[in-house]
């Protein structure tokens, strides 16, 4: 098995938490792993952005 790894990221406004779900879920189905992730806030603390970082290994 190889040991190298292809990395992504992505990032999206925060609709629902359904959504952050849905992303991860689609996501692991296609075989990546999700390493780090950071959520951005507006001024008031309320959350505006999700962001993560995926992994999947090259073959």
């Amino acid at each position: 098995m190889s040991d190298q790894w292809e990395y992504q990221f992505v990032s999206f406004p925060v609709p629902a938490d359904e959504h952050v779900n849905e992303v991860l879920a689609d996501w692991g189905a296609q075989g990546r792993e999700a390493v780090n992730y950071a959520v951005t806030a507006d001024h008031h603390g309320d959350p505006g952005r999700y962001s993560f970082l995926f992994k999947r290994r090259v073959a």
